[in-house]
């Protein structure tokens, strides 16, 4: 972070404040000056101005409800960080660091985890074919596994939802051919049918079906159950 600007003590607080360094006490402090200092109100703008780059690049991701339950539970029962001593001079190394900490990680930390509780397994008469699938209610994820086949040249595999009530099959997209797992989100509508409906794959064209609805054989059939 070459382009910092220069430092001094007020300088240093500002920063560390903007960047929420500052234990309990010292941010009431800060605050106090802050409410009768223009000058040092004008620093903390200047730093944020300068850090506003990097938070603008970050997407905001709701964490997933066991995340955030176990970040929460860690919080409170923490003990008070010891706050080091940064002397003026490495400030802005640390800076850098901690700004950068947070830029690379923040999509890690943030990013839900996929934590199944529906589990449907298909394969074929032949057992040519077998397909795992899970659905994850954090970030309504949906993951298909291929474990073994795939589909005939210049066709594809599609998956299908089945369920109660509804009068045609819900297409889940294709079955990956050159990875042989993918992870993607469904919709709300989607994952409501998952829920005690049926999971089905059938041969089509490449690009999949075009009417909406199966067209080819169905190969293989199996039922969601809970994990």
């Amino acid at each position: 972070m070459s382009d910092a600007p220069d430092m001094n003590d007020d300088d240093a607080l500002a920063a560390e404040y903007v960047l929420h360094l500052l234990d309990p006490a010292e941010v009431d402090a800060f605050e106090g000056r802050l409410a009768s200092d223009p000058a040092l109100r004008a620093r903390v703008t200047r730093w944020e101005a300068h850090f506003a780059p990097m938070a603008e690049a970050l997407t905001d991701i709701e964490p997933s409800p066991r995340i955030k339950t176990a970040l929460m539970a860690d919080i409170a029962s923490s003990r008070p960080a010891r706050r080091w001593g940064w002397g003026w001079l490495a400030l802005p190394s640390v800076l850098a660091m901690a700004a950068a900490a947070f830029f690379f990680l923040s999509p890690f930390l943030w990013a839900p985890i996929f934590d199944p509780i529906l589990h449907a397994s298909l394969a074929s008469e032949d057992g040519q074919l077998m397909i795992e699938a899970g659905y994850s209610e954090n970030g309504t994820l949906f993951r298909v596994i291929r474990e073994a086949g795939g589909p005939r040249p210049g066709r594809d595999l599609e998956l299908w939802v089945i369920a109660e009530g509804v009068s045609a099959p819900v297409s889940l997209g294709l079955v990956p051919t050159e990875e042989a797992q993918i992870t993607f989100e469904i919709t709300p509508e989607i994952a409501a049918l998952i829920d005690g409906g049926i999971l089905a794959v059938s041969d089509e064209p490449s690009g999949g079906s075009p009417t909406g609805a199966p067209t080819g054989d169905v190969l293989a059939t199996g039922a969601f159950f809970d994990v």
